[in-house]
């Protein structure tokens, strides 16, 4: 028996009540007005029908039609509705005449869709349109529901196979190994397990597995490199069912973001930077994410300038000026000094090895990296001449007056001696007037 049969002869069995419909003359009498499938199965509906064998009825041809949309007047045939393409088949016997008129049809559809639940009608015409009786047709899924009947042992798990069929007898599944009969199923879960369950003669048609967390994953978007200020969105993706809830980590620790939500920075920060996972967790187990490094990139903030050593500078020494921001990527440096533009130095940090006077003034330093740059306030730099300069001056200005001094006393003493010849010689000098000793 395979498995289309196996399913239209499950079903027969659950139109064994009968139910007529009509009127005295014209009658459609169904199994039952209620049919309850399992999706992926066939389901057979079947009716039979009758009417009076009179003579202005014949020779007739008695057309019959299913249909779920439209009316009597205007049925949509189940055999032209593009949902049903390929899926439906009707069965009608021969009618025979005695007395009445009977017939027997029977709607079959394959391969079950939920879509598929809905109210069908039968209608038979000869002359003219017959009474439209209907069944309702519903197409479930098994389902595996669990409970945890010791508080103390969250791994000691109850299983119930359950559909609105009330189908039985059921057989249970663990990783795709056969587990026996029964309803319910007792099992300790291990993490990597799955669990199902399937009416019996039915294996294939077998309930969603049940099963903790696998395959969960976190990832941005966008993804790349993040500019402070953008949008940015983290999500997490989880393969469990039942669904699992999930919670945020930030550097390993839980954050206070809402659960089983993706988390969106409506304008990211520096301070975002991170490394950024989640945690899911269902009845069935737990699983931690992988781990996703949100990088974020920002222009340098204000830099600060320093000088060492600090305080006056004597010439000759040597002084180092250093230049430091946050930044990411990391920023480079340039120096560059008030209303000078020959200067412009490269560098964190920048030496002169022999500074002297002219390198005196006002010195800043500018941050910048790809995303923008930034200018550090003023740093005056003081030059001086140094102890040995001004030994060397001072030494060099007594030398001067030293030699001043004698040059005078020279020349007066050699003028003296010069008016004293004169006075000798019986003249005087021409500018000095005094008398002769």
């Amino acid at each position: 028996m395979n498995l289309t049969s196996a399913a239209r002869e499950f079903l027969a069995f659950l139109l064994s009540v009968q139910v007529l419909q009509g009127n005295d003359d014209w009658r459609v009498t169904y199994s039952s007005s209620n049919v309850c499938a399992l999706r992926g199965s066939t389901a057979d509906i079947s009716c039979t029908f009758d009417y009076p064998d009179d003579v202005q009825y014949r020779p007739t041809t008695v057309t019959t039609l299913w249909f779920s949309k439209g009316d009597k007047y205007q049925p949509v045939d189940l055999e032209h509705d593009t949902n049903y393409r390929g899926r439906v088949v009707y069965s009608c016997k021969r009618i025979r005449c005695w007395s009445r008129c009977h017939g027997a049809c029977t709607l079959s559809i394959r391969d079950l869709r939920h879509s598929d639940s809905a109210v069908y009608k039968f209608r038979f015409a000869i002359n003219q349109p017959t009474p439209v009786p209907q069944v309702k047709l519903s197409v479930t899924d098994l389902q595996v529901k669990v409970s945890f009947p010791d508080p103390n042992d969250p791994t000691r798990a109850e299983l119930e196979c359950h559909s609105m069929c009330g189908l039985a007898p059921y057989i249970w599944f663990r990783n795709g190994q056969n587990l026996g009969q029964g309803v319910n199923y007792r099992a300790y879960i291990q993490s990597g397990d799955n669990f199902s369950c399937a009416v019996e003669g039915y294996e294939r048609l077998r309930s969603p597995l049940v099963y903790g967390p696998q395959h969960t994953y976190v990832y941005s978007s966008p993804s790349g490199e993040i500019e402070e200020g953008s949008s940015v969105t983290l999500s997490c993706s989880i393969d469990a069912n039942p669904a699992a809830k999930y919670t945020w980590f930030k550097n390993n620790q839980p954050l206070l973001w809402e659960p089983c939500q993706p988390h969106t920075f409506p304008s990211v920060h520096p301070e975002d930077r991170g490394t950024y996972h989640c945690h899911a967790e269902n009845k069935y187990g737990h699983l931690s994410s992988n781990s996703i490094f949100m990088d974020v990139h920002y222009a340098p903030n204000s830099p600060t300038v320093t000088v060492s050593p600090s305080g006056e500078l004597e010439e000759g020494s040597s002084v180092t000026l250093s230049c430091s921001s946050n930044a990411n990527p990391a920023a480079n440096y340039t120096w560059f000094k008030e209303h000078d533009i020959s200067v412009k130095l490269s560098g964190q940090n920048y030496t002169f090895t022999f500074i002297i006077s002219d390198l005196g003034g006002n010195y800043y330093c500018q941050a910048h990296n790809a995303i923008g740059q930034h200018n550090s306030t003023f740093l005056f730099i003081k030059v001086t001449s140094s102890s040995s300069q001004k030994a060397i001056v001072a030494v060099a200005s007594i030398g001067v007056f030293m030699v001043t001094i004698h040059l005078i006393i020279f020349l007066w003493m050699r003028r003296k001696r010069a008016s004293r010849k004169a006075c000798g010689q019986g003249g005087r000098p021409d500018t000095v007037e005094e008398s002769c000793p």
